[in-house]
């Protein structure tokens, strides 16, 4: 009943903002709704005995394998945990934002949310693909009419990426399915017990590859994600990059690795270099940046290109540490943009050359900025510092040039990262107007994330216990084949 409350629970609340409009109520119904959502799936956390769950499990269209099959394991809780923790924040995110039409802004960051928790309970591949599908959309409307200059050609490319991965994902699949015995399921089950042959799985690995690269993005299929990143509405940026891109994680470890183990051997060191050169190149392109927005989409860019790599070493290091860094980015991800949306606020620019000594006029906001920061540059008893330590195990145990490659975008980031904190907050003051420093708000908003990225840097155990049955079941079946 719970894991059915996260998925009805944000959608009967944004049909609630959708048909009544409570514009002036509508920021507080949502937080409530997530606020919510959130304790849901804290209890599942703590109801967690550590095997995989299956709460749903009923027939919908048995012709074409489509059931509804409902659950989760420790990855996919991890998953949900992770949306249902910070979709508060990107909620908050918007109670200094003006917004034409809040209600309307509110019901579809709520629509989202249902759908990606759907994406994390499914257990039925075409239940997973509806889903998947679904939560594009709030997406695609926050962008084309809350989204700033050229929105629109930004939005129709984001659409043609995600319909060409789309189409990819569910030809592959549906091959799948017609693989299995009379009567055809797209269960989970069914599909990881596939065994198809070596050469079908080479060219097969491609067809459902496509979708999540695209998804997460790495190199060559990212020119979308920087614009959209800089175009959407911040809460709209918070959901792609906070949230959303981690599909792209999940649905590798959840349909790549299962069906085509061999093709996952195969083109192993192809995806780990492109996934590494994406996230060197990204990681050039953030330096060079003077819009602070786009410094922070290139340097996402860089951070999803070095958990692919990590993915992909199909170790318990690398694959423990990609979805534990996975979570960490969420939070980074979301606290950086806030402070960019604040920074913004305050100055009425991204552009870093018109900024420089903001520290002398809101010395607390330079403070928060700076604990952010920390955990950016993924100093010890961070979140980030375990899993890219977590990664760059994982990567050394394969290929010690790789793990070279992804120490270098890890120094590099924290080097675009500390210059950008000292163009915006150190140096000479720019002679602006005077702006107000951080107020309660923004400490009610920055403070808790950072509480989390530092409790789960000194403990990580709570998120590690969750990933290690599960990631072991996975490589295990990788190891028989080899």
């Amino acid at each position: 009943m719970l894991l059915a409350a996260l998925l009805l629970l944000p959608f009967a609340t944004a049909t609630l903002l959708l048909v009544a409009r409570p514009e002036a109520q509508a920021r507080l119904l949502a937080m409530a709704s997530t606020l919510v959502t959130a304790v849901v799936v804290l209890l599942l956390w703590a109801g967690y005995a550590g095997s995989a769950i299956t709460v749903v499990d009923r027939d919908w269209v048995p012709a074409i394998g489509l059931r509804l099959v409902l659950g989760y394991d420790g990855i996919a809780l991890l998953m949900l945990v992770l949306t249902g923790l910070i979709f508060p924040f990107i909620i908050g995110a918007g109670f200094k934002q003006q917004h034409d039409r809040p209600a309307t802004v509110n019901a579809l960051l709520l629509y989202a949310q249902s759908f990606l928790f759907g994406v994390f309970a499914a257990q039925n591949a075409f239940l997973f693909y509806i889903f998947y599908e679904l939560a594009l959309v709030p997406v695609f409307f926050l962008l084309l009419f809350w989204g700033g200059e050229q929105r629109r050609a930004v939005t129709m490319r984001f659409f043609i990426y995600t319909l060409l991965g789309g189409l990819s994902l569910l030809f592959g699949l549906a091959w799948c399915v017609l693989q299995t015995p009379a009567p055809y399921s797209a269960d989970f089950t069914a599909l990881h017990a596939l065994r198809l042959g070596s050469e079908v799985q080479v060219w097969l690995f491609w067809a459902l590859f496509l979708a999540f690269a695209i998804k997460l993005p790495i190199f060559p299929f990212h020119s979308w994600q920087p614009d959209t990143y800089t175009v959407a509405p911040l809460q709209g940026t918070m959901v792609l990059g906070g949230v959303m891109l981690k599909m792209g994680l999940y649905g590798i470890l959840r349909f790549v690795m299962p069906i085509v183990p061999e093709g996952v051997v195969f083109w192993r060191d192809l995806v780990i270099g492109l996934s590494l050169a994406g996230a060197l190149y990204a990681g050039a392109i953030a330096f060079r940046q003077r819009d602070l927005k786009r410094l922070v989409a290139w340097s996402s860019l860089s951070h999803v290109g070095l958990l692919c790599a990590g993915l992909f070493a199909l170790n318990s290091y690398g694959v423990s540490g990609a979805f534990y860094q996975a979570f960490a980015h969420a939070v980074l991800l979301v606290g950086l943009l806030y402070l960019v949306g604040a920074i913004h606020a305050r100055t009425g620019t991204h552009d870093l050359g018109a900024m420089g000594g903001l520290k002398l006029r809101t010395p607390r906001l330079a403070a928060l900025f700076l604990l952010v920061l920390v955990n950016a540059v993924a100093l010890p008893l961070t979140q980030s510092f375990v899993g890219e330590w977590l990664m760059f195990n994982g990567l050394w145990q394969h290929n010690g040039w790789m793990a070279f490659a992804a120490a270098c975008t890890i120094v590099l980031g924290a080097i675009y990262m500390l210059w950008a904190y000292q163009r915006v907050m150190l140096g000479p003051d720019s002679g602006g107007p005077a702006v107000a420093d951080a107020d309660q708000d923004d400490h009610l908003y920055l403070v808790p994330l950072i509480a989390i990225s530092l409790f789960l840097g000194v403990y990580p155990g709570p998120v590690l216990d969750l990933l290690e049955a599960p990631v072991q079941l996975m490589l295990n079946t990788l190891t028989a084949l080899n």
